[in-house]
């Protein structure tokens, strides 16, 4: 589809306005649902939450008790909070993303709305721009959210650490967050290579719950960015003489869009 068949048809240039921040978040159950939003969807979408925050919480409540009891060393108690804060953030940010899941879903519709409202060309071709730009914004933090967090744990992990066991030489996986022993011993086999993959998978959850939310003000922003130009682009209209008569109507245009892009 080129970008004229786009601009004309508002529902596919809503959709592209939203459609990563729709991806990233329904992959997580947290997009928000709406009334067309089939049951099944639904199900699946509360059990995407659950196995989220029971990988979320496989990752981090370990790690906290290895802080706590297991782990004597400083520097690598210090050196474990900086993975441990990016999994509780993520929690947080999850917590968050559901929580105004409602908000989320109107602020949605008003990128919706105002897409099925705009009927001028111009109009039209300003917010695309805009569109195009939060989209890229969106695509970039998840590029490196993924590729920067994702990578550091898979090479953390692939490359093997030597410990001392008595005087037995023991191959392991550095986990990215260390977890308590008591729980999972790392250093048999398949005990640690299951906590490193599913360790995975839980950095997949909290990367792509980081990278939806940052994603969503990325695009919300710049609609709004886009509805400002649209609204300075009609107060310049003001001065056409060749419309003096109607311009108590343009007003009128003016504060309903300046009162909506305020909402």
């Amino acid at each position: 589809m080129n970008v004229n068949e786009r601009v004309m048809s508002h529902l596919d240039a809503s959709d592209y306005s939203i459609q990563l921040n729709r991806w990233f978040l329904k992959s997580v159950g947290a997009w928000p649902s709406s009334a067309s939003t089939t049951i099944k969807e639904k199900v699946i979408s509360t059990v995407l939450i659950i196995i989220c925050y029971l990988l979320i919480a496989y990752t981090v409540i370990p790690c906290i008790l290895n802080i706590l009891f297991e782990e004597t060393d400083v520097q690598k108690k210090l050196k474990t909070i900086g993975p441990l804060s990016h999994w509780c953030m993520g929690g947080m940010n999850y917590f968050s993303l559901l929580f105004r899941n409602r908000d989320i879903y109107r602020c949605v519709e008003h990128v919706r709305i105002d897409w099925l409202m705009m009927t001028d060309i111009e109009d039209r071709q300003v917010m695309l721009k805009y569109a195009k730009f939060g989209r890229f914004v969106a695509g970039l933090c998840a590029i490196f959210m993924h590729s920067g967090v994702f990578s550091h744990s898979v090479m953390q992990g692939i490359m093997p650490t030597f410990i001392y066991i008595g005087n037995v030489s023991v191959s392991i996986h550095v986990l990215p967050c260390p977890t308590y022993n008591k729980f999972i011993d790392i250093t048999k086999s398949p005990a640690g290579e299951i906590a490193f993959t599913v360790q995975l998978i839980s950095s997949i959850v909290v990367n792509s719950v980081t990278a939806g939310a940052c994603s969503l003000a990325a695009v919300f922003a710049m609609h709004a960015c886009g509805q400002l130009n649209i609204l300075m682009r009609l107060l310049n209209q003001l001065n056409d003489r060749k419309q003096q008569d109607m311009v108590q109507h343009r007003l009128t245009i003016i504060v309903e869009h300046h009162l909506r892009v305020l909402r």
